[in-house]
């Protein structure tokens, strides 16, 4: 039985999604930089003391990625730093996505005030831009260190909206079909209607927003890195992008271009990675896409 059920697993989501060019290569290239983040650090150690004699050295064997301004290797932060930003980046997603998917099912189903108070608080999330509230972060966090889970938290605050309102969407076509109508007619509780009535017919759904979400999470938590608006992980790449770029004064200089391009290099494959998987995601258990295959 639990061999059948791997089996219909493989052949329904696996074999799909390896099928899929987009989805194939951009699951190689975030398992590329996944085991970079898990394993890197166990096999090159980082050693952050400032060596001013081998400054902006250029790459070579014994720097792949040379120099910094301070003479620390920058193969070694990247590799260290691909473990902060992959943990805050999936933390970030996920968070985002229990906090939409919670707020989206009780907005499509509660109606009347609580509705209407869910959806104004939906709407507010929406309209916010956030470069005023990366500012408004800046100062209230400015003198505050914080841990991954706190951050992830900070940027699944600016994430979760758009998803809620998907998910209120989904929920206004499900819930009125028979079953859900059953379980009111037996008194089975709102908790119990809501999160085992409809939620579980939404999971491919969320499953698929959230990798969706790793793009913007991985975004928004490097950009707020890169502004220093959070005291964090030194070698976070959008800590070491900001080093590079208005610390070092890495681009006023022939000898440092290095230092800023393989941080944007690792960056744009992550990113491209995620942003490959999401589609090929979407091509694979989107029907109207699959369509126009």
């Amino acid at each position: 039985m639990r061999k059948k059920r791997f089996s219909n697993f493989f052949y329904d989501y696996v074999q799909p999604l390896i099928s899929n060019k987009k989805s194939l290569v951009g699951s190689i290239i975030l398992l590329f930089f996944i085991l970079m983040a898990t394993i890197g650090p166990m096999i090159v150690p980082l050693n952050m003391n400032s060596d001013f004699a081998n400054r902006y050295q250029r790459p070579s064997l014994q720097h792949p990625f040379g120099t910094d301004y301070f003479g620390v290797d920058i193969f070694q932060q990247i590799v260290h730093g691909s473990r902060s930003v992959i943990s805050l980046t999936l933390f970030a997603s996920l968070f985002a996505v229990i906090i939409g998917t919670v707020v989206g099912v009780a907005r499509g189903y509660l109606e009347g005030i609580g509705g209407k108070l869910l959806d104004a608080i939906i709407t507010v999330f929406l309209v916010i831009p956030s470069f005023p509230a990366l500012l408004i972060l800046a100062a209230i966090f400015a003198d505050t260190k914080l841990n991954t889970v706190e951050v992830a938290l900070i940027v699944a605050i600016w994430l979760w909206a758009p998803l809620a309102k998907q998910v209120a969407a989904q929920v206004l076509t499900v819930k009125s079909r028979e079953f859900v109508e059953a379980s009111r007619m037996l008194n089975m509780g709102l908790g119990y209607i809501l999160f085992s009535d409809i939620a579980k017919l939404l999971i491919p759904y969320i499953f698929v927003n959230f990798v969706t979400q790793l793009k913007s999470a991985m975004e928004f938590s490097i950009g707020l890195m890169f502004l220093g608006l959070a005291k964090f992980d030194p070698t976070h790449w959008g800590v070491m992008l900001n080093y590079a770029l208005y610390q070092a004064g890495a681009l006023y200089t022939p000898k440092g271009f290095h230092y800023p391009f393989f941080v944007i290099l690792n960056i744009v494959l992550l990113i491209y990675g995620g942003i490959l998987l999401a589609q090929g995601i979407e091509e694979v258990f989107n029907p109207k896409l699959r369509g126009h295959e």
